[in-house]
């Protein structure tokens, strides 16, 4: 009937052969059936799916749902068409609609337990399985989904006894095996894992997939020899898989046999040449290797090949930054951008182009626009973090690497970078923690030795810092943060010259690097030589105009040569080559205090402050020049809270916090920490005055002579000496007031 309304749509037909076509049309066997129609939709659709043909099965199923609503087959077989085209919202509603209508389909309430898992609905995919498990008692695939619902939920025990019927229900199911393995792994026994990593093997011993994870299981056991022959049995199992192939791979890498690795990655391009990991692999691999060069040719060839291979082309904008050839990949990086410019991978890529040409805001907003396009990119968060570590937002930054680290944390990075931050804060403890949970991750993560023996320098303990520092530098020799820490410790330990020679056997392998000349004038300045070390800084500046530190230590040469205002202009030519230098604002305050320009001391301590406002050294100096040089008692308090909160230990926070306490005229308060300070450091002349002041404000003058004669003991000329003697005149009188 349908068919004729159509016509009398299309055509103009008179009355007679109007009639005459109806009796026709009726006679032949037209029917407006809407069972038979819907059923013909259905089997169209079935075999659109059949072939592979999703997108115009779907279309099928949707015409046998319009005409019954209720249609359950219909909604299955589009659910199934909808998960294959991946769009699992689709999906569930019409899984939803599926279960509604037909209760007893145990393959749909199977399907629909996957997709609430998906969905972290952990309690209704339960109950969909066990819906399942009611029409299909024993059934291995539901157990299966109950074992998985019960390792996301953490419950190891339930997990393993539903995984344990799975497999019994169905012993060719080698995917329960492999869970079974896992969450035993995950429990913590090995041995259980082991037996059932064997028994898929066993059960199924042509089973590629069998032999990969039991492969994968020797590998995380550090047994090198039997984990190859599983991977080369898997691989001769299926002459196309990928992954046994890429874990072969890696295996070989592991055992230093590299060639053969590169072997392997070449012959996967051949043997699967449309699968993205095979054909990718190899480039992968030269640029894991620093192997860069050689990289960029893998990838440019690949790109040649595969023009519209999104991920080729970021890969191989990532390695051009990585050589440095930023030109070639910021033109590379603004074709993808063009056509995309949300692209988080190009946004990403952008940033850390920006952040390369210190650029550092303009990276910031590039790569939160990343993350708004990609709000699980653990890398975008901890570039973001860099970036803001190089602004001096301290505590931002904390956050942006936290969350990197809560999106991947088996990635060493930004766990290593929450150490630098904890240690340069002064939570010494919290940053050996951090970077040793990153060196779990990475043994050969340089950055984080480094970081460790920070702090262990920080703490006292000199031999195991040296100990962490050549480790570091065992991986990588030039690694500047290693050797200027290095130095710094022999400094410490009065054995600079034993690092000039290692430094300048670093500066003949790499001349152009203007960071170890640098370091090289460093050890020549405490040297006394004052020549070299110019000479040093000045080829440093020659390979970089703006090589870092080189115009702080021109500044530093130049007081030892006695040139103070030659000194003040190359201070401040530090601080413009590097803004975010909090070093370089303190050490020109520091010439401005002993010419008693106090003003400009405290103007320059308040702009490091903008700079970095979570800096506890900041926050201690500027509330220094504030309690003794006019400014607000009230800010100089909090400044000084900020800096003993961030830094417990330093004996110079707690001075500052206690002296602050004393201006404001809480001497209870002022005492508690002063103590603490003098005790800390005994022999300096400051604290100890403080603590004086403070005994003598609070009606202790026994006590505040005491201390104040220790103050002029150790150091007769200390800047307060006459304040202090005045004090201890106060403190005899009203000593001898008491007695009498």
């Amino acid at each position: 009937m349908r068919a004729i309304l159509v016509m009398l749509k299309t055509f103009r037909i008179n009355r007679l052969h109007l009639i005459s076509l109806v009796i026709v049309l009726l006679l032949s066997g037209c029917s407006s059936d809407p069972n038979k129609e819907k059923s013909a939709y259905l089997t169209s659709g079935d075999k659109y799916y059949q072939g592979g043909k999703y997108q115009e099965a779907v279309i099928q199923f949707r015409n046998a749902i319009q005409i019954d609503p209720r249609f359950a087959a219909a909604h299955w077989h589009l659910a199934r068409a909808c998960l294959r085209l991946g769009n699992s919202e689709a999906a569930f509603h019409e899984l939803t609609e599926t279960v509604n209508l037909e209760p007893k389909n145990a393959d749909a309430q199977l399907e629909l337990a996957g997709v609430l898992l998906a969905r972290h609905q952990y309690d209704e995919a339960q109950a969909a399985a066990q819906e399942a498990l009611k029409v299909k008692p024993n059934n291995a695939r539901a157990h299966a989904i109950l074992g998985q619902k019960y390792i996301l939920t953490h419950d190891r025990q339930n997990a393993i006894q539903e995984l344990q019927k799975a497999v019994t229900a169905d012993p060719q199911q080698v995917e329960g095996y492999a869970a079974l393995g896992a969450t035993y792994m995950a429990a913590g026994q090995t041995a259980e894992g082991e037996a059932a990593y064997k028994k898929a093997v066993e059960v199924n011993p042509r089973s590629a997939q069998a032999h990969l994870s039991l492969g994968q299981f020797w590998f995380s056991q550090h047994k090198m020899a039997d984990a190859e022959a599983e991977m080369r049995t898997a691989a001769a199992l299926d002459p196309h898989a990928v992954l046994p192939r890429l874990f072969l791979a890696r295996i070989l890498v592991a055992t230093d046999r590299i060639i053969d690795a590169e072997k392997v990655y070449t012959e996967l391009k051949t043997l699967v040449p449309d699968d993205p990991k095979a054909y990718q692999a190899l480039g992968l691999f030269y640029s894991s290797r620093g192997e860069k060069v050689k990289a960029v040719a893998e990838f440019q060839s690949l790109l040649a090949s595969k023009p519209k291979d999104a991920v080729v082309k970021a890969n191989l904008i990532e390695v051009l930054l990585d050589l440095k050839r930023m030109d070639e990949a910021r033109a590379l990086n603004q074709e993808v951008l063009s056509r995309n410019p949300s692209d988080p991978q190009a946004l990403l890529s952008n940033g850390r182009m920006l952040m390369a040409n210190g650029k550092y805001q303009e990276a910031a907003t590039a790569l939160q626009a990343a993350i708004k396009s990609d709000p699980n990119c653990a890398r975008c968060y901890y570039l973001l973090g860099s970036a803001q570590m190089a602004l001096g937002s301290t505590d931002i930054a904390k956050a942006s690497l936290a969350q990197a680290r809560a999106l991947a944390p088996r990635v060493s990075d930004a766990t290593a970078a929450l150490a630098h931050l904890d240690a340069n804060g002064g939570n010494y403890d919290e940053a050996l923690q951090l970077a040793g949970s990153a060196l779990k991750a990475n043994p050969d993560l340089v950055s984080a030795y480094v970081t460790e023996a920070r702090a262990l320098i920080s703490k006292g303990d000199l031999p195991q810092a040296e100990a962490k520092l050549e480790e570091a530098l065992k991986r990588d020799g030039a690694n500047l943060p290693a050797v200027a820490t290095l130095l710094g410790l022999y400094l410490r330990q009065g054995k600079v010259q034993a690092a000039v020679p290692r430094i300048s056997k670093l500066v003949e392998e790499y001349p152009q690097n203007p960071g170890l000349h640098v370091l090289l004038g460093v050890a020549y300045l405490n040297l006394k030589d004052l020549d070299k070390a110019e000479a040093n800084v000045k080829q440093a500046l020659a390979n970089d105009p703006k090589a870092k530190d080189a115009y702080a230590l021109l500044a530093n040469i130049d007081l030892a040569r006695g040139a103070v205002e030659q000194a003040k202009t190359h201070f401040r030519a530090a601080i413009e080559s590097n803004p975010s230098g909090l070093i370089n604002y303190l050490a020109l305050a520091t010439e401005y205090e002993r010419e008693g320009n106090w003003e400009e001391a405290k103007k320059l301590c308040e702009k490091a402050r903008q700079v970095d406002p979570g800096s506890p050294v900041v926050a201690n100096h500027l509330a220094s020049l504030y309690l003794d040089h006019g400014g607000d008692v009230n800010v100089a308090v909090s400044l000084a809270q900020v800096a003993k909160q961030k830094m417990p230990e330093s004996p110079a926070t707690t001075d500052t916090l206690g002296w602050a306490y004393y201006r404001l005229g809480s001497t209870d308060a002022a005492v508690a920490q002063l103590t603490e300070s003098a005790k800390k450091a005994p022999r300096n002349p400051l604290y100890q005055y403080h603590l004086g002041m403070a005994y003598l404000a609070d009606g202790r003058p026994e006590l505040a002579r005491r201390s104040l004669q220790l103050a002029l003991n150790d150091d007769p000329h200390f800047p307060d000496a006459a304040s202090a003697r005045s004090a201890l005149d106060k403190a005899s009188k009203e000593r001898l007031a008491v007695k009498h």
